[in-house]
């Protein structure tokens, strides 16, 4: 029999899916009942044709001794279930060794034309005692053959030494089959509910200890955001302190700490939320802000699986580079960096409202075309960038008000409202643009790539 489940060593719930109160121990033990009750009926009626009709035996005394050895033997069987708290698939093929014989000598000792009535008492009791061979055996190829033994002793038995009619026989002998089969299915089904249960109460256990992990986590994530990681971003962007180096270093160690308030993995792992994150401290130490948004992904934990570590490097890489480009050019000290799942692809977008620019003045750039588009293209991924030149612009596609400046030829007179976008994962020198009004002038590096779903969708 399979062991039921544990919870590990030093689990808050070990000692709960023990063996004496598992489900599995029940079954077991339910199943030790049920024979132990089948086996004492059984008995009873041994003991009514014994007692009521012993004088139609032929020779009693043997009779006697039968019964008496059906009686030790059924205690014994008894007796092992118990002690054991499980019933021996050896002790069941035991027991049916001892049925078949038992059939024979009572048919021995039984006058002829009483072999179709009580006073053959070995029939009525093994019939009721074979659901044991259902309960013994987890196969039931073993409870067939087992049971074919017993039909076997029975209407040789019958038909050899009671000359009973073969027609009458064989309908007698199916009885064996009917309720070994329906044992069978029935400690089948209780021993895979126990199994269940057992597994239901470890994971119930798991999942109430990991939620009171997270609780602890986020009562102590609320103390250091409003007391610790507060103070540090202050520091970091006022002028208490005017060393700039140190300056760099608290805002550093606050990027840090927002992402363990936060829950984002930080440690040595190659996937990508551990790799931009760390990207997201170390720019913070060069004076960038950077604001990762990675919460529809948090609950992500197979990454090594979904994103190849070379695929996840060159997201890391290109996402640095776009960051490098928006403390460089953008005139901001502020970007957002977001992580999503769109369908089978994984995409970061990096968001600054600085400058932006123009189309001619990035189409040969070589921080975009090498650094971020080549990176995106050797890894089947690609990359888009959207910006507008100009700042300092506050209207809103499609909200600002009717007027002689609005529509395509207020755009063509004021070049500064146009947005191009360049798809920097097409072949070297095509360059897709478009124009579009735009609100506040924002600047975005979209990188994508392709997951390991793309073969499952």
């Amino acid at each position: 029999m399979t062991s039921p489940p544990r919870a590990p060593d030093g689990f808050p719930g070990q000692g709960l899916v023990s063996t004496p109160v598992s489900g599995a121990a029940r079954a077991e033990s339910a199943l030790v009942l049920a024979l132990s009750l089948y086996r004492l009926y059984g008995l009873s009626q041994v003991a009514v044709a014994v007692v009521l009709d012993g004088s139609r035996y032929p020779r009693p005394v043997p009779v006697l001794a039968l019964a008496a050895a059906v009686f030790a033997e059924s205690l014994a069987v008894i007796a092992v279930c118990v002690r054991r708290r499980a019933i021996p698939s050896w002790l069941i093929s035991a027991d049916v060794v001892f049925c078949t014989a038992g059939l024979f000598l009572c048919a021995a000792l039984t006058a002829p034309g009483d072999g179709h009535t009580w006073i053959y008492f070995m029939y009525p009791f093994t019939v009721v005692t074979s659901v044991a061979v259902g309960f013994g055996y987890r196969r039931l190829a073993a409870v067939i053959a087992a049971t074919l033994l017993l039909c076997a002793g029975y209407v040789a038995a019958a038909t050899v030494l009671l000359h009973d009619p073969f027609w009458n026989v064989v309908p007698n002998a199916v009885s064996y089959l009917a309720n070994t089969t329906v044992g069978w299915a029935a400690a089948r089904y209780l021993r895979r509910s126990g199994t269940d249960l057992d597994r239901s109460r470890v994971d119930a256990v798991e999942r109430a200890d990991a939620l009171a992990r997270e609780r602890e986590r986020a009562r102590h994530a609320r103390i250091l955001h409003d007391r610790v990681l507060q103070t540090l971003e202050t520091l970091a962007r006022g002028d208490w302190v005017s060393d700039e180096a140190f300056r760099a270093h608290i805002a550093g160690e606050a990027a840090w700490l927002r992402a363990l308030v936060e829950g984002v993995h930080d440690g040595d792992g190659g996937d990508l939320p551990a790799g931009l994150q760390r990207l997201v401290r170390d720019k913070a130490r060069t004076g960038l802000r950077v604001d990762l948004n990675s919460a529809s992904v948090r609950d992500v934990d197979t990454w090594p699986d979904l994103l190849p570590p070379d695929r996840a490097a060159a997201l890391v890489d290109a996402a640095n580079e776009a960051l490098t480009n928006v403390a460089k050019h953008s005139g901001v000290s502020a970007a957002t960096m977001r992580v999503h799942l769109h369908g089978a692809e994984v995409v970061v977008t990096v968001h600054d409202r600085g400058r932006g620019f123009s189309p001619g003045e990035a189409a040969g750039g070589m921080g975009l075309r090498e650094s971020i588009g080549r990176r995106m293209r050797e890894v089947g991924g690609h990359a888009l960038v959207d910006s507008a030149p100009g700042a300092g612009r506050s209207s809103n596609c499609g909200r600002r008000a009717a007027g002689p400046e609005t529509g395509p030829a207020a755009r063509r007179r004021n070049p500064r409202r146009q947005k191009c976008r360049y798809r920097l994962g097409a072949p070297a020198g095509i360059v897709r643009m478009f124009s579009r009004c735009i609100g506040p002038q924002l600047y975005s590096y979209t990188l994508m790539v392709p997951s390991e779903l793309t073969a499952a969708t």
